[in-house]
């Protein structure tokens, strides 16, 4: 009797431990299909110019900080590959400007296929084949019936092909649709900028001929295509741009690359991606500039209010000095003073991250920055940072230019004290990111977060000067973190204290709505450098995405440091039932894509999604 309970007994054990691998490995090996890795193909052209090393640069550091998988191809590569090939080894094409306006013929004749017969998906980028080989403007570019567009048309000997003109969507909620945050359109849908308002983009001369126009520029009665689809009974889709889009992530505007790329990557091609935020939720950063002893009183209000809250963690930055304008004038925060800065700065650490604002003497700096020697300017910002440390006890991380003058040999003085964050009114709109300016950029261990303006204005007094109607701040506010959490991206707004019931209103709307979404667990408020932390980490994962079957997906990940709360987002469809091999993780399914969140210090992991 014995003996035959311990048989039962041990059947029991294989049927629990035994079984289920096997069957697992029966499932995973059953399919004949081979598997793909996952990517996008960059088309790189003519890439020997520095200027176009420095282009295909920016668009894979768009890539990478987005977290899409790609490869470069270039023209040679692809035409090996054929138009079915292409469709069998890459989810899209990216073909960016400039390096692909000399295309020839024959590579311009596959991608057509591609797209056509193949269902393929492409995104031309403002003149991809417009030149001969020998750099002369063709009659009509090889690719412009496949946009659907007339773009670089010929025009009169001495004149350019191209112009500066405005950015129009045809609705704010096209616009939306395109990644343009609240507050980047003006009344006419026209994109915007920090304290310029309505903004130029250079443009080739274009008429739209069977394509859907979602943007464009008006030249008079008629209306210039700027961003169009044109669709194919295939599936294929191309979409046209007409903005040199590298070239403005080479000149400090981020935005504008980064919003066409996502949407093309997640809303057309649907490529799954490592989401670039903690825990792949949205988030939010509050930065107050504190310049000066003007703002003491601001501060009383603002704390007697209730409106600094541990469970909303500001950036607080801080000019430290006992002056404003010049040295003696006493007008300053003087952060070390037992009886001016300093009770208020022991509080004020309690409520987030302190920063340093500048270099010790706020206007002073501000306004003479580009005269000072740097050594002397470094001097000013050394102290600044003592002064914080030396009240606070904790190593100062974040960063603020005062009037925005942040000239990028600050970025290395910065990196020397410690710096991982600093706000930025370059880039206005984009989530954090290393700006580009006149082919430098910055460090990889530092992260700028632009500012998110409504139209030209960014802090909350400013508006109130504009005479923004404080319903509209608010609502701009509340749709700000509602972006955020549905882009699953990192956004910062910042201001200055104030005790005017204009700003206290719209601080006190933006808590009531981001408590709330932080409650439901769409978003995250914390200060710069705790988000710098986890995009530092972020950074250093690698990662694969292999496809199976068509619609079963195998993915690696490995990170030195960690891979908690690093975020993989993967369209499963909604018509679909799947199952998730793989532990340790958390999952979420919106509009069809699926979130997988590594909630353990793993520094590997294997995935598999399959549809049953």
């Amino acid at each position: 009797m014995v003996k035959k309970n311990f048989i039962r007994f041990v059947l029991v054990l294989l049927c629990f431990f035994v079984i289920p691998p096997a069957l697992t490995v029966l499932i995973h090996s059953s399919s004949a299909e081979p598997i793909r890795t996952v990517r996008v193909g960059l088309l790189a052209g003519d890439c020997q110019t520095e200027q176009g090393k420095l282009l295909l640069a920016a668009y894979e550091q768009l890539l990478n900080e987005e977290g899409f998988p790609y490869q470069i191809v270039s023209p040679g590569e692809l035409l090996e590959y054929g138009s079915a090939g292409i469709k069998e080894n890459f989810e899209g094409l990216v073909i960016p400007e400039f390096i692909n306006s000399t295309m020839p013929p024959e590579v311009a004749e596959v991608i057509k296929a591609y797209v056509r017969e193949y269902g393929g998906l492409a995104l031309l980028v403002f003149d991809p084949a417009t030149l001969t080989s020998g750099g002369v403007q063709r009659q009509a570019p090889l690719l412009d019936d496949l946009a659907g567009v007339r773009y670089y048309l010929p025009v009169p000997e001495g004149q350019k092909p191209t112009y500066s003109g405005y950015w129009y969507f045809t609705s704010s909620g096209k616009g939306r649709e395109w990644g343009i945050p609240p507050g980047k359109l003006d009344e006419e849908n026209a994109v915007n900028s920090y304290s310029y308002g309505k903004i130029k983009f250079e443009h080739s001369r274009a008429v739209n001929v069977d394509a859907q126009v979602d943007a464009f520029d008006r030249d008079g009665d008629s209306n210039i295509p700027v961003i169009t689809k044109k669709y194919y009974e295939s599936g294929g889709l191309a979409v046209y741009v007409n903005i040199p889009l590298g070239k403005y992530k080479l000149s400090s505007d981020d935005l504008t690359a980064r919003s066409v790329l996502r949407t093309y990557l997640i809303n057309d091609v649907k490529i799954p991606r490592l989401v670039n935020s903690p825990g792949g939720k949205g988030g939010i950063v509050f930065n107050l500039h504190i310049c000066s002893g003007a703002y003491f009183r601001a501060l009383m209000v603002m704390m007697m209010q209730g409106l600094f809250q541990k469970d909303l963690p500001f950036s607080i930055h801080i000019t430290a000095g006992p002056d404003t304008y010049k040295l003696g004038d006493g007008a300053g925060f003087s952060a070390e003073n037992k009886f001016k800065g300093r009770p208020i700065l022991e509080v004020l650490k309690n409520y987030g991250e302190i920063g340093s604002h500048g270099g010790w003497i706020h206007n002073f700096f501000a306004y003479n920055l580009e005269y000072l020697p740097q050594q002397k300017a470094a001097k000013l910002i050394d102290w600044n940072f003592s002064a914080l440390e030396a009240v606070t006890g904790k190593k100062i991380r974040e960063y603020s230019d005062p009037g925005g003058n942040h000239p990028f040999w600050v970025n290395s003085e910065l990196e020397k004290l410690g710096v991982n964050a600093y706000y930025y009114a370059g880039d206005s709109g984009a989530c954090p990111t290393h700006p580009r300016l006149d082919g430098n950029n910055t460090s990889p261990k530092i992260w700028a977060f632009p500012i998110s303006p409504y139209q030209k204005f960014a802090s909350l007094e400013e508006m109130e000067r504009g005479r923004v109607p404080s319903e509209k701040v608010k609502q701009w506010l509340e749709d700000l973190i509602d972006y955020s959490a549905e882009e699953r991206t990192i956004r910062m707004v910042y201001t200055h204290p104030s005790e005017t019931r204009f700003c206290l209103e719209a601080i006190r709307a933006f808590e009531q709505k981001a408590l709330s979404e932080q409650k439901n667990d769409r978003i995250t408020v914390a200060p710069m450098s705790w988000f710098a932390d986890f995009l530092n980490r972020y950074s250093l994962t690698r990662w694969q995405v292999e496809k199976q079957n068509g619609r079963d997906y195998i993915i690696d990940l490995e990170n030195p440091e960690s891979l908690k709360d690093i975020t993989i987002a993967v369209y499963v469809g909604e018509e679909h039932k799947h199952v998730v091999w793989g532990g340790n993780i958390k999952s979420a399914e919106e509009g069809g894509w699926l979130y997988l969140t590594i909630t353990s210090n793993l520094k590997v992991a294997h995935l598999e999604i399959r549809q049953v």
